[in-house]
């Protein structure tokens, strides 16, 4: 993890590694605070959005969230065009869930 240390010790991040594959963060779309982390929402260089979590009191950094904003264009385009959702949705009669997980 590379980050911008300001004012503050990794105030922003600026690149990171997954999975031995480097990025670089092209943009923070947002930002937030919890009580003991902070919380970037970015998007990098391959175009993904990522969750990025920084625990200042421990001083380490987590991969929260990944996601894929092509894919999700997918989607969106099929619904536009009438074709069926990608995962087909259940409706439940009111008396037991539709389906159950084990």
């Amino acid at each position: 993890m590379a980050c911008y240390s300001g004012y503050r010790v990794n105030e922003r991040p600026v690149a990171f590694t997954l999975s031995d594959k480097p990025f670089k963060v092209e943009e923070i779309i947002d930002r937030w605070y919890g009580k003991e982390e902070v919380y970037f929402k970015i998007r990098a260089n391959d175009q993904n959005i990522y969750l990025l979590k920084y625990d200042a009191y421990q001083d380490c950094w987590d991969l929260v969230f990944y996601q894929n904003p092509g894919k999700l264009k997918v989607l969106s385009l099929a619904h536009q065009r009438g074709l069926p959702p990608a995962l087909p949705v259940q409706r439940g009669t009111g008396s037991k869930p539709p389906f159950v997980l084990n």
